[in-house]
């Protein structure tokens, strides 16, 4: 009696892809002799039929004839036997070639598995390790969700990698059929697919995501209608889920729900954060093929959008009370392109189509009748619809494209019903007038772009902005966003009733010149994007009526007559975030630092000066080489009342003259120091005239002024300047009133230094200075003057000398520490 050691091991697969290599090269060899024993007898048998042929030549012609054809026949049936056993042969030489490449594929799965398995047999023996020290029980609950972390990836490589090697496998044709391509390069759709959804992978994402609350649910199922593997910005998740009421509820604050929101979606590995160089935090997510299938199934089945068999949301909100605009990748719908043919040459209407005479009768589809109810229900649709379709029916199926007649109706009837509308790829979303107005019970109407990509922006414009005069009858809209659209010179006044309103994104809207008078109607707006709006010439003051603005971006500063102020915008209580274009020489930053003073919960500000907003050469700085090339007669007169100036400057720090005098004669200083560092054909540059001088000594007095109430200051967490068009900086950029501050960035611009107060220290933790020609610093000063800096970026400052930056312009102290 043999043991079970007297067995021989099992064979891997490199030894079964062998036998079967032998076996193939067997069996094409027996093929081969087949062939050339085929092809012999063949001739032998077309041999023997000419010799049978020329010898019957002499005989009975028609004789001869018969015997010829029945020999071939014989001859034939012959030759058909003996390749039967050739095709057979054949046919078992693919089924072999079809199981060589099999095995080769397994082999090659085997081979890009193996480090990842080496992994988690690491993890395991940290485990076991752990397990026998006392002192290390505490690191097995970090270790074993390092392993079950591991496991998911390892299980997610070994699915994809098996759909990929089904899909592309010539021999598993069936299965090929199954999944529903996208573009070329895309990994296979697995919507729908019975084996997807019994597999492993979603058992466990359907356990992660019954483990969500309702809210956070919805807020995941967000990600369901974007391309695979599209970015989506952190800013557009914010707006769409307080459109939704899905954050900022019972209270609480908006973005630490946002931010608590995402980083459980992160840990749970539903979402992936988008890691970009320089981003201290992530500013996009996006979702994996495979998780976005799984969302799919999901938001299907809770009728959150409706998809096609694809998985690509389609714009039919007839089964749900959401939509989107999709740009159409098929035909016209059949029904409507027969209506569209059927008037004859001469202009005559058609006659009522079936479907048309159906509803008039009262029956279905099929003939049946219907219910009462629901005949008069559709008698009165085909009253609407008999003989022509009206101008609107007709622009709303042209836009939603719906598949069936029965479908446009029944949008029709429940647009009002409609809560979402997203604009996922149109280029044209104008929407028909009568059913815009009709939409009384929308949220969420997002019409313009969503893209987070670097690349060319999609292009979206309307033709005529009347159908936005329907904002009157939408009570319930929280989120309007037309960013990026084109052709909107202006907002209808009808956007003021919109009581509800909390988000109103006009973003890159480049034709927009002006907003309605009347903006301060919307009570309820926290949030308020004008960003990228160039042509926008007029803010009226009614924007300080917004008590509940918390963020305004792309406010912009005006000459225009009772335009909206820095002063004005004050007066509003929740602001926390402020973005200002400087479009006039008229603004002065020193004197901005009382409106400034008087903000109550201003935390961050970016002010950015435009072209509008640059000197011009008669306001440049003192170190204008034009300017002093067109006053020579008055150089010699400017010269000397400098040195003068100077000179009593310095007479005063000599004598210990009080603070404020010291703090003019080092401004003054800098200032002669900068101008003097211009030079034209070699010689130093003096100040160019006395109305220049007079405004300096201007600027110098209103450095003495100093707001009564610095708490607005104070406040301040971050600020951003952007093409700061002087050399000294502002009179109130100092760390005394600055006492708050962690993010200082200074981007472009001609400023040369910042002030620093008998030695007091900034608390700016992250600094960043780009594109600054003239600022002068070292690392020495740097370290001094921001003992808590610990993200510093330097990029094209040439004047800033010895950083220990990185080929990016980058220093980090924790990687120091490292």
């Amino acid at each position: 009696m043999s043991s079970t050691d007297d067995k021989p091991p099992p064979l891997s697969i490199q030894d079964i892809n062998n036998i079967i290599t032998n076996l193939r090269n067997l069996l094409t060899s027996d093929c081969a002799e087949a062939e050339i024993a085929v092809a012999t007898n063949t001739a032998a048998n077309n041999l023997t039929g000419n010799e049978q042929d020329g010898s019957n030549r002499t005989g009975n012609e028609q004789d001869g004839t018969n015997k010829q054809d029945g020999d071939a026949n014989q001859a034939q049936e012959t030759n058909d036997k003996k390749k039967e056993p050739l095709y057979e042969l054949g046919k078992l030489c693919k089924e072999l070639d079809y199981m060589i490449r099999s095995f080769q594929e397994l082999e090659n799965l085997k081979n890009s598995l193996r480090e990842p398995f080496e992994t988690l047999e690491a993890n395991v023996n940290d485990i076991v390790s752990d397990l026998e020290k006392d002192e290390l029980r505490k690191q097995v609950q970090h270790n074993l969700r390092v392993f079950r972390n591991n496991i998911t990836r390892v299980k997610i490589l070994i699915l994809l990698q098996l759909q990929a090697a089904s899909i592309n496998s010539d021999g598993n044709r069936a299965l090929q059929t199954t999944f529903a391509t996208g573009e070329a390069g895309d990994l296979p759709h697995l919507y729908g697919e019975h084996i997807f959804e019994n597999s492993y992978y979603f058992k466990e994402f359907e356990e992660k995501y019954e483990g969500l609350d309702d809210r956070q649910k919805l807020c995941l199922l967000c990600f369901s209608i974007f391309p695979e593997n599209a970015e989506i910005k952190k800013r557009f998740l914010r707006f769409w889920w307080v459109g939704e009421n899905l954050i900022a509820r019972n209270g609480k604050d908006e973005m630490g729900d946002l931010n608590d929101t995402l980083t459980t979606f992160v840990e749970k590995r539903l979402i992936e954060p988008v890691l970009k160089k320089n981003r201290l935090q992530p500013r996009s997510y996006k979702v994996t093929p495979i998780v976005r299938s799984c969302l799919i199934h999901f938001a299907k089945k809770e009728g959150f959008f409706d998809y096609d068999q694809d998985g690509k949301p389609i714009m039919d909100f007839s089964s749900c009370n959401k939509a989107c605009m999709v740009k159409s990748e098929r035909a016209t719908a059949s029904w409507f392109a027969d209506y569209l043919k059927g008037n004859d040459k001469d202009g005559n209407e058609r006659a009522t189509a079936s479907w048309f005479a159906d509803y008039l009768k009262g029956n279905d589809k099929d003939g049946n009748s219907e219910k009462p109810k629901e005949q008069e229900q559709h008698q009165e649709q085909g009253k609407l619809l008999q003989g022509k379709l009206s101008a609107d029916l007709v622009k709303l199926q042209m836009l939603f494209n719906f598949p069936h007649e029965n479908t446009l109706i029944r949008a029709s009837q429940q647009i009002d019903k409609l809560q979402t509308l997203f604009n996922l790829s149109k280029q044209f979303p104008d929407l028909p007038t009568e059913w815009f107005s009709k939409m009384t019970g929308i949220k969420v109407l997002y019409l313009g772009r969503w893209e987070a990509t670097a690349g060319q922006a999609r292009h979206i414009e309307v033709e005529d902005i009347e159908f936005l005069k329907g904002f009157k009858n939408m009570k319930n809209l929280r989120l309007l966003s037309l960013q990026g659209i084109s052709g909107i010179p202006k907002l209808p006044a009808t956007l003021c009733k919109l009581e509800n309103l909390r988000i109103l994104d006009l973003r890159a809207c480049h034709d927009l010149e002006k907003l309605p008078d009347r903006i301060g109607s919307l009570k309820k707006l926290t949030y308020l994007d004008l960003s990228e709006c160039y042509l926008l010439d007029y803010i009226p003051q009614q924007l300080n009526k917004l008590s509940e603005l918390q963020v305004l971006k792309g406010f912009v500063i005006l000459e225009a007559k009772n335009s909206c102020t820095l002063d004005d915008l004050s007066e509003l209580p929740s602001l926390r975030k402020l973005s200002v274009n400087v479009n006039t020489t008229k603004f002065n930053i020193d004197e901005a630092g009382d409106a400034l003073a008087k903000f109550q919960k201003l935390e961050k500000l970016r002010i950015a000066w435009g072209w509008g907003g640059m000197p011009g050469k008669e306001d440049s700085t003192l170190d204008s080489s034009s300017e002093q090339q067109q006053s020579k007669t008055k150089k010699k007169q400017a010269s000397s009342i400098s040195s003068a100036a100077a000179k009593a400057s310095t007479d005063k720090v000599n004598k210990g003259e009080d603070k404020g005098n010291r703090e003019r004669s080092a401004v003054a200083a800098a200032g002669e120091a900068n101008s003097k560092t211009a030079k034209l054909g070699g010689g130093l540059r003096g100040t160019a005239n006395i109305a220049l001088m007079a405004k300096k000594w201007r600027r110098l007095s209103m450095k003495e002024r100093e707001p009564q109430n610095l708490e607005g200051l104070e406040r301040l967490v971050k600020l951003d300047l952007q093409c700061f068009p002087r050399s000294e900086p502002p009179t109130w950029l100092v760390p005394r009133k600055m006492k708050k501050l962690t993010n200082l960035s200074i981007r472009g611009g001609r400023l040369g230094y910042l002030n620093h107060e008998d030695g007091q220290k900034w608390n700016a933790d992250t600094l960043r200075l780009k594109f600054l020609v003239n600022f002068k610093m070292n690392w020495k000063e740097m370290q001094q003057r921001f003992p808590n800096l610990k993200y510093l970026e330097n990029l094209r400052c040439p004047r800033i000398t010895f950083c220990p930056c990185d080929a990016n312009g980058v220093w980090q102290k924790f990687v120091q520490s490292k």
